[in-house]
């Protein structure tokens, strides 16, 4: 089982999303930036440093959003989604094709990760 922490990170009710690159898994489509836990880290350590690694910036997290499991045709994984918000930094995408800050009604524009599939609709349905 492979553990994966994720960030759904707001500013001025939007919601930043990343498109991930060519290679590797679900190339072009978009995510919640994260990755995988490292070993002895846990999920919520994870979140800050992926965001850091892949984003540049410093998050706040502000509590777990959802846990979900996904399952590929090679390989199970274990998510964790937090509320976030950027401490400090300056957005500059590392590992991602591009990034925008969307409305939450914007998010059935993209064209999401499986695995993420599910986090954009529990947003839309808790809209208020």
């Amino acid at each position: 089982m492979i553990r994966v922490a994720a960030a759904i990170i707001k500013k001025d009710n939007r919601i930043l999303i990343c498109q991930r690159g060519e290679g590797g898994n679900c190339p072009f489509l978009w995510e919640f930036p994260g990755g995988k836990l490292e070993q002895n880290e846990t999920f919520e350590e994870c979140a800050v440093r992926e965001c850091r690694e892949e984003l540049s910036i410093e998050i706040n997290l502000q509590g777990l959003f959802a846990r979900t499991f996904y399952r590929y045709s090679d390989r199970e994984i274990s998510f964790a989604f937090f509320n976030a918000d950027i401490l400090e930094g300056k957005i500059k995408p590392t590992v991602h094709k591009e990034v925008k800050w969307v409305e939450p009604s914007e998010l059935k524009d993209f064209e999401f990760c499986p695995a993420d599939v599910e986090i954009v609709e529990k947003i839309l349905s808790t809209r208020t």
